[in-house]
Parts: structure tokens; sequence; C-alpha cells
């Protein structure tokens, strides 16, 4: 009954009910991924195996960091891929300094060995010591994880632990698995003694 009377009505009514209903659509879908919330889950006390990595030291504005590291981690697989190396894990950042408006750190990606090879400028190869961390687990958009490192802060002063390292952070799951961020996975560490 329904189809007939939309096969009897003119074609710029039935195009406003095609346009309406995918309008309708797009904006449930938009609202459903909005309600999405990151999740940061506090794992305590692990260890961290370390390893040697390929690194590139770097100073960014804090505005355009997110953007910057993507970059930076395909110039590192082109290194990585030009002298033959092995990956050897996932990528990840340490982070030597931060202030209110840069950040400095090293862009990395562990690999087997790559002490033999001759190194571009500003790029290091260093052996990530095995060490203890405190960890948390973010699941979820890259920008929201300052809750995830604001957890190992507290549990820092709540424990009276030192540093030992600079903190770091392993990209487990991002958008070069999926492009849905909900299911992004980040490790952030805190070193500690």
């Amino acid at each position: 009954m329904i189809k007939r009377l939309i096969d009897k009505l003119n074609y710029t009514f039935r195009e406003f009910l095609i346009v309406s209903s995918v309008i309708v659509l797009i904006t449930l879908i938009i609202i459903k991924q909005s309600e999405f919330k990151s999740i940061d889950i506090f794992k305590g006390k692990q260890i961290h195996q370390g390893g040697y990595y390929i690194g590139k030291i770097l100073k960014t504005p804090k505005n355009i960091f997110d953007s910057t590291i993507k970059t930076e981690f395909k110039n590192l697989n082109k290194v990585i891929e030009d002298n033959n190396l092995i990956k050897n894990g996932y990528p990840f950042i340490i982070y030597t300094s931060k202030t209110n408006e840069f950040i400095k750190y090293i862009a990395a990606i562990p690999v087997n060995n790559c002490e033999k090879i001759k190194q571009p400028a500003k790029y290091v190869c260093n052996y990530f010591p095995k060490q203890d961390v405190l960890t948390v687990i973010h699941k979820g958009f890259l920008q929201d994880r300052n809750k995830g490192w604001e957890i190992l802060e507290n549990e820092i002063a709540k424990n009276e632990k030192k540093l030992l390292n600079a903190p770091f952070e392993v990209f487990w799951k991002g958008i070069e698995q999926s492009k849905d961020s909900t299911t992004w996975l980040t490790g952030l560490y805190y070193p500690i003694k």
C-alpha cells in the first residue's frame, strides 16, 4: 500500500523523502559516534621488555603534535625499509619534555638491531632497557589520552614512586589498522624505581 502511494507521488516529493531519510540516517550515526567516550584502564605495575629501536629526535608545537607523529612514523618506516631492518614491535614515543607550547620527544619503532646502519641526521639507534612501569591502557581517540596520563601522575604521587626514565606511549592499534578510532589502543607508561 505504501509503495503504491509513493509511486503515485510526483518525483520531487519522492526525492525529498529519499534525501530526508538519508539525512536522518547520517544524523543518527553521528549522534551514536559522539556518545563514545574513550576509556582509560589502570593496569598497575608491569615489566616492559625493552629492546633496540630506531627513532628521530623531534620538537613539535602541541597543536600539531598528533598529525606530525603520523608523518614521522611514515618516515621511520621508510628508513627501516631502506636499511633492511626488521621491525620488532609497535611504534612508540618517548617524551623528553613538555611545555605549554612544545613537546620534545623521540618518535621510535622497535627493530631487531640498528647499530650497524648509518642514521640520517636527528635519527638515533638506541637500546631501551627492560624496566618496571606503571601502565594505563587507553582505548579510543588519541586526543583524549591526557586523562590516562593524569591517572599515572596521581598513582605516582599517591604511592610516592620515583620516575626512572622518560614516560612513553606505545601505539598498539591506530589509524594504520582501523579507521574506527573507538577501537584504537595506546599503552601509556611511566618507568619507575
